[in-house]
């Protein structure tokens, strides 16, 4: 069976230009180089909604730094109503589950459909995340929970999966250029528990 190649349907779907794509960002530095790759390509605005993301002050910090990358590439910047008794109510029984189980997937459905509810209600053609950057994230199941969120909601998930051609990489750069901090945990105080 073939690998679906998630960056060649991303770029194909930007061709010619001017789609109204709303971007889910988790954090400055992952937005850094999703945010290079296609803002030429299209009208991008950035959209924050991470209630996973403990403590308040943590939270806090990342948004603080996603502030400075829309600032840097001149984008704008949606900030969701977040509470992160959404994200503790997605987790239920899955408290224990390890990084990368059924509660992230959780986690990704609840931000995901956010941002897709917010594309709708703003018109926009397609929504997305930055969380495909990331080597600790699985992008088949981003996409495959994107997928389906756009299936329920009727606005198109662009695919993607920008830690192809060196995106992780690019991330890691410009968030040294731009002096951003990087967190050393996803954000959720499950996994960070676990990790410790």
């Amino acid at each position: 069976m073939n690998k679906v190649n998630f960056d060649k349907l991303m770029t194909e779907a930007l061709i010619g230009g001017g789609k109204k794509v709303l971007l889910h960002c988790c954090c400055g530095p992952c937005a850094t180089a999703c945010v290079e790759r296609i803002r030429d390509k299209c009208d991008l605005t950035l959209f924050w909604y991470n209630p996973n993301i403990m403590p308040q002050a943590e939270r806090e910090k990342r948004l603080d730094n996603l502030k400075k990358v829309a600032s840097h590439f001149g984008v704008n910047l949606i900030e969701g109503d977040e509470d992160e008794r959404d994200f503790i109510r997605a987790a239920k029984g899955l408290e224990d589950e390890k990084e990368g189980g059924k509660r992230c997937d959780e986690c990704f459905y609840l931000r995901l459909r956010a941002a897709a509810e917010k594309a709708k209600k703003e018109g926009y053609e397609y929504f997305c995340s930055t969380l495909t950057v990331s080597p600790h994230k699985n992008s088949d199941k981003i996409n495959e929970i994107g997928a389906l969120v756009a299936e329920e909601t009727g606005v198109k998930w662009l695919f993607s999966d920008f830690k192809k051609r060196e995106g992780f990489k690019r991330s890691i750069e410009l968030s040294a250029e731009l002096g951003l901090y990087r967190q050393d945990y996803c954000g959720c105080a499950y996994g960070k528990q676990r990790e410790n």
